[in-house]
């Protein structure tokens, strides 16, 4: 690791941490209906890409395995203080989603939400939830997707893109994730185009949907 990109994750770790569960109630009342849709009967243990602070802990059965996949060690505590506020048995592990060390067709149920924008290298991350899926496993998501071409938003996530993608953690307000995955090779994708309309402008044009392998 370079030395620049140290002194910022030290910088931004702590900050994220805290700006993420400060936003906990808010995001739930943006994603909540969404999110309680697409994890309906959820299995026993769940893999989750870029799990946080825990936020999505309160839309699972308790006791439920998570496998938590978040490099962020500034989000651990509150990652471990949620699992024992909603009883889910966690297991943390510190790695980005281009890497993930489960074993080839091994998990039933992937989650990812509003983290696809951040992963430095999206296509590898998809093709590793690919990997770790098991035969007909399902990758549920919502992201925040690029703008249509010449619209005011796609403006506005350009002018802001720089500063957003510092303070964010790596965090893309225009990248085209909707196309990477109807490229990815899922045997099933469902895709769901909408606008969250939030203060959050730069992200507002979102996907939701789910994927078999």
């Amino acid at each position: 690791m370079k030395h620049s990109d140290f002194k910022n994750n030290i910088v931004r770790g702590p900050i994220n941490a805290w700006v993420f569960k400060f936003l906990d109630g808010y995001m739930n009342y943006l994603f909540g209906k969404s999110k309680r849709k697409l994890f309906k009967n959820h299995p026993e243990t769940i893999v989750e890409i870029g799990s946080g602070t825990g936020a999505n802990m309160r839309y699972l059965t308790k006791r439920t395995n998570l496998i938590a996949i978040e490099p962020n060690i500034y989000m651990h505590n509150n990652l471990k203080k949620n699992a024992v506020k909603y009883g889910i048995n966690l297991e943390i592990k510190t790695m980005v989603g281009e890497s993930i060390d489960l074993p080839d067709n091994s998990c039933d149920f992937v989650v990812s939400t509003l983290v696809l924008c951040t992963v430095n290298n999206p296509v590898t991350c998809i093709n590793q939830i690919k990997r770790i899926l098991k035969p007909s496993g399902i990758f549920v998501f919502v992201e925040h997707v690029k703008a249509k071409e010449k619209s005011i938003l796609a403006y506005i996530q350009k002018i802001l893109h720089k500063p957003w993608h510092w303070f964010f953690e790596g965090c893309h307000t225009n990248r085209d994730t909707k196309s990477l995955l109807e490229s990815a090779g899922f045997n099933t994708l469902e895709i769901e185009a909408y606008n969250l309309y939030s203060p959050f402008i730069p992200i507002t044009s979102q996907i939701r949907g789910k994927a078999t392998k």
